[in-house]
């Protein structure tokens, strides 16, 4: 039976995964999207600090001035996510065209703010200030600076490899005037289809590209994204996949890349002290990788009890690994992978961890989360937990580490008592080689 699955999966989804891995627009988004981690990370230490769900500590911000600067120093980063998105994903975009890459995160970014919605705010004696909503260069503006770094870095691609409107120079003027100055009237026609586009939606109920794409776009894909179901059904098929050895990386990094505003829309609603639409898909998403992919920690301190001499020395290499969610020694050491044994445990351990977050987060108890708060990925669970959402998300999490090892136990005995069977038949037939030997 399984392999005629990994039999088909390797005829079918195989290649589908492959060509999404090497799919272009799939790799600057994703890639983009990757590149923005710098802020977040960044800016983690001071916003845990400034957002510790501490009174006293907060009381003592407080008193020294400290809180409003807290929260304007995570205004400019985290809060405008549409910004880096727009420069980081036309970046690598244009490294993947093989373009010019600062011209093109140039024409993207004016192009992007070129949409981006102003307002006009008489001030009396003939001024006005002008204003824009930072909304749209944050959580209203992730789809449409997306959609913009993509299209226009690869318009520019192409016209400037295909000659198309490109000023010739001649090869005595220096690289970065002739860089400057040889795509002017592609830069014209680029501003020009900016100017369009914002004129066209300013006669439209939308009134503006970003409203119209939240509402067309947006909006559709968060409906459904936005489940806490969806989490549970996407890495379920994420450990599935690499059950059979198709790394899901594709499929997952598309998933973050997609539901991307989600996370911004949460951290707009934290910020501005307002509850967080989304707040069960969060603590979703902190428990798809519980010591790596499959949630196999609970397996790693079941090793704690083998009997098996194959699983004490293995245990030396696995459950330091998998306190930091590294699971490779795991699921090629054991293995995991192709092992009928452990494919039931595997591929359900998101369900298994995903309806303990459910019930917890129903009763209540799951009711705060730092959504402006970024850790590495190899950050230990429960402290990761505690981190994020404090005292109350760390001991669910216990919780959960303990159902997994639950969920792992019966298989991981049927394992450890093959290898010991396996053991001891060796060691009988060694014994009676010698007692053979002997006579």
């Amino acid at each position: 039976m399984y392999n005629k699955i990994q039999s088909f999966l390797e005829r079918m989804v195989g290649p589908l995964a492959q060509k999404m891995a090497e799919n272009k627009t799939i790799q600057s988004l994703t890639n983009g999207m990757m590149a923005v981690l710098p802020v977040s990370l960044g800016v983690a230490f001071i916003a845990i600090v400034g957002q510790f769900p501490f009174e006293p500590w907060q009381q003592f911000l407080t008193n020294l001035g400290l809180t409003q600067l807290i929260q304007d120093f995570i205004n400019v980063t985290s809060g405008l996510y549409a910004i880096y998105i727009v420069v980081t994903i036309s970046y690598e975009t244009a490294k993947i065209e093989k373009t010019n890459p600062i011209t093109a995160v140039i024409l993207s970014l004016a192009f992007f703010l070129i949409l981006v919605p102003q307002q006009q705010i008489p001030q009396g004696d003939g001024w006005n200030i002008a204003m824009i909503m930072t909304s749209s260069i944050g959580s209203d503006g992730i789809f449409v600076a997306m959609i913009v770094a993509l299209l226009i870095t690869k318009y520019y691609a192409y016209m400037m490899r295909e000659n198309k409107m490109v000023i010739k120079l001649p090869g005595s003027v220096p690289p970065m005037v002739s860089d400057s100055l040889s795509p002017t009237f592609v830069a014209m026609i680029v501003f020009i289809i900016a100017f369009v586009i914002k004129a066209g939606f300013a006669y439209t109920p939308f009134g503006d590209a970003m409203n119209f794409v939240n509402t067309i776009i947006t909006a559709p894909i968060t409906a459904v994204g936005s489940s806490p179901l969806s989490v549970v059904i996407i890495f379920t098929f994420a450990n599935f996949l690499w059950f059979f050895g198709i790394h899901p990386a594709a499929i997952i990094n598309l998933f973050y890349a997609i539901t991307a505003p989600i996370f911004i829309y949460n951290i707009n609603a934290f910020l501005a002290g307002e509850s967080q639409p989304y707040l069960e898909f969060m603590f979703m998403t902190g428990i798809i990788m519980i010591g790596g992919t499959g949630n196999t920690i609970g397996l790693a301190i079941n090793m704690l009890r083998a009997k098996s001499e194959k699983f004490k020395a293995l245990r030396k290499l696995v459950v330091i690994p998998s306190i930091f969610n590294i699971n490779e020694p795991l699921i090629f050491g054991v293995p995991i992978m192709l092992n009928p044994i452990f494919f039931f445990p595997m591929v359900t351990s998101v369900m298994v961890a995903g309806a303990v977050i459910h019930i917890f987060y129903s009763l209540g108890i799951l009711n705060y989360m730092n959504p402006t708060v970024e850790l590495p990925w190899v950050m230990p669970p429960v402290i990761s937990n505690f981190l994020y959402s404090g005292m109350a998300y760390a001991l669910v999490m216990v919780v959960i580490i303990i159902v997994l090892t639950l969920w792992f136990y019966p298989f991981f005995k049927i394992a450890d008592n093959k290898a010991l069977a396996e053991e001891e038949a060796i060691s009988h037939a060694g014994k009676e080689e010698e007692s053979d030997e002997g006579f």
